[in-house]
């Protein structure tokens, strides 16, 4: 017998100090299981470990035509951004915008880049991605031109927010093609070339630009440098679509399993918002949102800001603002070569070490950035501010290079987009409000005095706490890899194929952990009854299976096709159907509307629902006898079989049930257990959440006890009662209860 210590219910003080002991003792077991799992060998990391490659051999495994195109599709992208940047003052002037309105401009542009992303990363993990590149630059070009036909500022907008849904395939479609084009071992390289078209853009555009308009002359002459831009996207665009296509996730395939898997031509697709909650569930990831956050606008609005300084304070014009700018972003360009070779030899060495070079570099841009606004000249302000783009520009080479190994090869395209997304949001726009609203009471040096710093070291500081969890992320991708290929290995050899598969299955609410590494196989026409204690993550189990909450980690998968992305109306359809515990009647209806409410995947046959309804009600005459009778008056076990009825008529594959006998009399749990099992000898398979050992003996063909959110038993139901240990942990010693 368990003893329980002996507690004066009638006072408070001491009842709620139990409580909060108790509470703070489970916290303290979770992350002590939570900790069994911290310890992960480098061989688990891909690109951990591995020996160095030289640049030829990296470019030479991946093919030197998709890294050239597609850093020249990014230069010409920011030979664009360069020269909005650099000729806003002009266009302010000749278009009658103030400086919030041209800062917003330049900030929905950004924002629309980034909002269009995510549409394409949803569409860059499905299709062709090279088509893909290509349709968005012919879109961006055109959008390049009309931007010098514009005549006010609404067509200014329409003509910018084209521009960057043109553009929005970059962040997502870009970084996903290099990944999968070219070895883990020369990623960041590879990145470091890709982001070198940024700076190099930055250097040749301003130039360019500001010669443009002032060749053309007269304060019109911006136009001109917009339409020249629009001429090599064009060609650009047709060179794109003769780009090979990689296979997705291919380099993380070759590095832990040493080939290539098969293309699943019969896999699902991943609704965005699995993709979402599931990009939430990588912790390195997280803080990677939450820093880009802090300190995005440096990048989409405070350009914008510094060109009006350079202006006002520096009294410099579009030329001089271009000569400037070239300069100033050559540092870009050394940063990314001496960081992407750097921060590689890191993630060979440790992951964490890679991730804290680049929290470092973002804060040390917040400090520096501001000095070289209040230089006292243009020389010193170009000097300082060099070395300004070196830190920003180096920062991002290992951020993409961490963020492509931390998330699963099938979220890549948008996870890269909800990385721009977070930058140009809450960061873009954001951040034009807070400097708009600062430029307005302090004048625009002042604003990016006071805002950038403080943002900037955030930024930095939360970069720098993910690399506590990255080696633990990687870690997770990869063993993903391996349990796909010995489940594919596993069909392939002929082998019974489990109608309800769980492998290695992490759910957590928030921050914390409730499930951790669950497996279980479920066969077909087998029931299987799951026990445990209370907050054992039973109901937690099922809530993943249906979808009704995306896991952390791991794999469901419906007679071997992998399930753990979609969402739950796709796993209804497929035949996965849960009966909620507690009230899962609408009380208001009657008996025979629930039914018909429940039947919605049928909304469009009415005959099948009919004919359903007939089939099911055949197992519950109770039912037929109270049809036309309000479910809320029905008692406790008459809404439990309502609730299963209604289950039924989805036509379940597998039917979840949770806690069928909770709170039913006897007799009424007798008529429950009967409907189960003519049910099993109709070969349905059943998973069903229980607390009565009798009930789980009497129906299950085997068992699974729970405790603290892992699986302590697995095995035929009727030997559960010779683990007297685990048996006392439910009943408190009363074994049969």
């Amino acid at each position: 017998m368990t003893t329980v210590e002996s507690v004066d219910d009638t006072d408070p003080a001491a009842l709620a100090a139990r409580v909060l002991n108790e509470e703070a003792r489970r916290q303290d077991e979770q992350r002590a299981v939570a900790s069994q799992q911290l310890v992960v060998s480098d061989d688990l990391l891909p690109g951990v470990g591995d020996d160095e490659l030289s640049f030829r051999e990296v470019l030479h495994a991946g093919g030197r035509r998709t890294v050239v195109v597609l850093t020249a599709l990014a230069l010409v992208d920011e030979l664009d951004r360069a020269a909005f940047a650099v000729l806003s003052p002009d266009i302010q002037k000749d278009l009658g915008l103030s400086d919030v309105s041209i800062g917003l401009v330049g900030a929905i542009g950004g924002l629309l880049l980034f909002v269009a992303a995510i549409p394409l990363g949803y569409l860059a993990d499905r299709v062709r991605r090279t088509a893909l590149v290509s349709a968005c630059t012919l879109l961006w070009a055109v959008a390049a031109a009309l931007t010098g036909l514009v005549r006010g500022g609404a067509e200014l907008v329409a003509a910018r927010t084209i521009a960057g849904i043109g553009k929005a395939n970059e962040t997502p479609v870009h970084n996903s093609l290099l990944a999968d084009a070219y070895p883990i071992a020369g990623r960041n390289r590879v990145y470091a070339v890709h982001r070198a078209s940024q700076p190099i853009g930055l250097a040749i555009g301003p130039v360019l630009a500001g010669s443009v308009a002032a060749l053309a002359g007269g304060g019109s002459g911006w136009r001109l440098a917009f339409v020249v831009l629009a001429a090599p996207a064009l060609i650009l665009a047709l060179v794109a679509l003769r780009l090979p296509e990689p296979v997705r996730g291919r380099n993380e395939q070759l590095a832990v399993l040493g080939e290539e898997l098969e293309t699943d031509a019969d896999e699902l697709g991943i609704p965005v918002g699995a993709a979402f909650a599931r990009l939430k569930k990588i912790k390195t990831f997280n803080f990677f949102l939450a820093a880009l956050g802090a300190f995005g606008f440096a990048i989409v609005t405070t350009p914008i800001y510094t060109n009006i300084v350079l202006e006002d304070e520096f009294g410099l014009g579009a030329g001089g603002r271009g000569v400037v700018g070239s300069l100033s972003a050559l540092g870009g360009l050394v940063g990314v070569i001496l960081v992407g070779r750097r921060s590689e030899a890191l993630f060979r060495v440790s992951p964490e070490r890679s991730l804290m070079l680049t929290g470092t570099l973002v804060a040390l841009y917040g400090v520096v950035k501001p000095i070289g606004l209040f230089m006292p000249g243009a020389v010193l302000y170009t000097v300082v501010e060099f070395f300004a783009q070196a830190l920003l520009f180096g920062a991002f080479v290992p951020l993409l290079a961490i963020s492509a190994a931390v998330t699963p090869y099938r979220l890549r395209s948008i996870g890269f987009a909800t990385i721009g997304l977070y930058l140009s949001l809450i960061g873009g726009v954001g951040g034009a409000l807070v400097l708009g609203g600062l430029s307005q009471s302090f004048g625009n040096r002042a604003a990016i005095a006071i805002a950038l710093p403080p943002a900037a070291i955030l930024g930095g500081i939360l970069l720098a706490q993910g690399r506590k969890h990255v080696r633990q992320d990687i870690a997770a991708a990869a063993a993903e890899l391996i349990e796909e290929r010995d489940e594919r290995a596993r069909i392939a050899s002929g082998a019974d194929v489990p109608a309800l598969q769980v492998r290695n299955l992490d759910f957590s609410y928030g921050s914390l952990q409730v499930l951790f590494g669950v497996d279980l196989d479920v066969r077909k026409g087998e029931v299987l009854a799951l026990l445990g204690t209370n907050g054992a993550g039973k109901s937690t189990l099922l809530r993943a299976i249906s979808g009704l909450g995306i896991a952390a980690r791991g794999v469901i998968r419906l007679n071997g096709r992998a399930i753990t992305f979609s969402d739950p109306g796709t796993r209804v359809r497929l035949g996965v159907v849960q009966v909620p515990g507690g009230k899962a009647v609408y009380p208001s209806l009657t008996v025979g509307e629930n039914l018909v409410a429940g039947a919605w995947t049928y909304v469009w046959d009415v005959e099948r629902i009919r004919r359903r309804v007939d089939e099911v009600i055949e197992l519950f005459p109770v039912l037929a006898e109270r049809i036309d009778q309000p479910a809320g008056t029905l008692s406790g076990g008459e809404q439990q079989m309502l609730a299963i009825a209604t289950a039924l008529l989805l036509d379940p594959e597998v039917l979840l049930i949770d806690e069928l006998s909770l709170g039913l009399a006897p007799v009424v749990v007798q008529e429950l257990m009967q409907v189960v099992e003519r049910l099993k000898e109709k070969g349905m398979t059943i998973v069903i959440v229980e607390q009565s050992l009798n009930v789980a003996v009497a129906l299950a063909d085997r068992a699974i006890f729970m405790e603290k959110g892992q699986v302590r038993f697995q095995g035929p139901a009727k030997d559960l009662l010779e683990r007297d240990d685990l048996v006392r942990a439910v009943f408190l010693g009363k074994v049969g209860q």
